[in-house]
């Protein structure tokens, strides 16, 4: 019997030396920009402004933490801050950041 996805380890190619430079590239890119441009998530109404700064501060601690090759030992934390996660977070932060 096979275990579910989330108590088994992320996929092999997330743990490449590419994946882990696309990590940091992304997860940088998207901190300079938070850091040149608050007002784009300082203008958005307070509900949908808390929610996206949670989206936008996870990935980018998932996306650093992968980016710079730490890989969590636990196959629930290596999920969470792993890089298929992070690419989803910190893209849909990147979307957000450029509609406003």
């Amino acid at each position: 019997m096979s275990r579910p996805w989330y108590e088994s380890r992320p996929p092999a190619w997330s743990r490449t030396r590419p994946a882990h430079l696309a990590s940091l590239i992304l997860a940088s890119l998207v901190a300079v920009w938070m850091l040149l441009g608050p007002d784009a998530i300082a203008s958005m109404a307070t509900g949908p402004r808390y929610v996206m700064l949670l989206i936008a501060l996870w990935g980018l601690g998932a996306g650093f933490t992968h980016g710079v090759g730490l890989v969590p030992h636990h196959p629930h934390r290596a999920w969470l801050l792993g890089a298929p996660l992070s690419w989803c977070l910190l893209i849909i932060t990147l979307i957000a950041l450029s509609m406003s």
